[in-house]
């Protein structure tokens, strides 16, 4: 299995954003235990269930995950992201979206 280009805590974040608070309740139990085993706090996640975060980069990431276009995926670059998170990020996205196609 090939490592991840991403954070476990920016991963986490941009699955809370992905999928709100419309998860299950298991779900939701599930983010919640694995956010406190990162050291998340609860503000953290409630930040990212609105699709933000207090943190510049991880907020970069978030705003691609959920509006995954060209524009959005250039910004992501010119912030500092790399082209493997940036494309990591992209495919998350996907794989977590229905698939109708949201353009920009």
């Amino acid at each position: 299995m090939a490592s991840s280009s991403i954070d476990p805590r920016v991963r986490l974040s941009i699955e809370l954003a992905l999928t709100g608070t419309n998860a299950s309740n298991t779900l939701l139990a599930k983010q919640e235990e694995a956010g406190r085993a990162l050291g998340m706090t609860g503000a953290e996640m409630d930040m990212a269930r609105r699709g933000s975060s207090f943190d510049f980069e991880t907020s970069i990431a978030i705003s691609l995950a959920l509006n995954a276009c060209q524009e959005t995926h250039q910004r992501a670059l010119r912030a500092g992201l790399s082209e493997e998170a940036s494309a990591e990020i992209e495919r998350i996205s996907q794989a977590c979206r229905s698939p109708i196609m949201i353009l920009c």
